[in-house]
């Protein structure tokens, strides 16, 4: 039986985790919005369910993603949950990291998702329900060489929400933040993905967890605030 009550808004929707996502969602019934930048991407993903709706957005935009969620309540009515899934990462000592390199990590991981929220609260606090679900990265919680900036970003990130969720708890908005460890997506380089598929998440992985999350955080007496999402061997060395 298909699940109805308004949209489930993907982000970064066109590869990776969000695509997975997008597919895992839209089988289940969900009415998905997927948004990303890449428009043929995104046409490609619309033709494969009834029940996904393409729309690309830049969410480093902010008339983009105002103009997304307009879009998404003038056709759906309410916004029932955003999974935000942009993200960018950079893999170097913070000496050899430029100032470029830090500001696109900025509007990829943290202004993307500070966007996207002022988006979609308004609606969720005046239907009084809502689900935001975040994918963070165990980078936000444990240090890892080369990744300073990345891991710093994230961390601002995840915590963001931590607050925000203390600030819309009240209004029946439910926050959680999923951190995963390392997934085979285009984040990494395929030289590494070949060298560690053996032991890493496959994007369907981290799709079946938003799927539970979001059936969980939808129940009015429960809500998974944080959960850690590892490969069972362990983060890669």
């Amino acid at each position: 039986m298909g699940v109805s009550g308004g949209a489930v808004w993907i982000t970064g929707a066109s590869s990776g985790i969000g695509k997975a996502v997008v597919h895992r969602l839209a089988h289940e019934g969900y009415s998905v919005v997927a948004t990303a930048r890449r428009t043929h991407r995104l046409r490609q993903l619309a033709r494969l369910s009834e029940h996904i709706y393409a729309l690309p957005c830049d969410c480093t935009d902010p008339d983009a993603v105002a103009g997304t969620a307009e879009e998404l309540l003038h056709r759906f009515g309410t916004i029932r949950a955003l999974i935000h899934c942009v993200g960018a990462a950079v893999f170097k000592p913070l000496g050899q990291t430029s100032l470029e390199e830090v500001e696109n990590l900025f509007r990829a991981n943290v202004q993307a998702l500070f966007l996207c929220l002022q988006a979609v609260l308004p609606a969720m606090v005046r239907q009084s329900s809502g689900v935001i679900i975040h994918i963070s990265s165990v980078a936000a919680l444990k240090a890892f060489p080369s990744s300073s900036v990345y891991g710093a970003f994230k961390a601002a990130a995840a915590h963001m929400l931590r607050a925000l969720r203390e600030e819309v708890r009240s209004a029946g908005i439910a926050i959680v933040n999923l951190h995963v460890g390392a997934t085979a997506t285009p984040l990494w380089q395929p030289s590494l993905r070949r060298r560690w598929s053996y032991r890493m998440l496959q994007p369907e992985d981290v799709a079946e967890t938003v799927c539970a999350l979001l059936r969980l955080a939808e129940r009015p007496r429960l809500l998974p605030e944080e959960l850690v999402l590892r490969p069972q061997l362990g983060d890669l060395p």
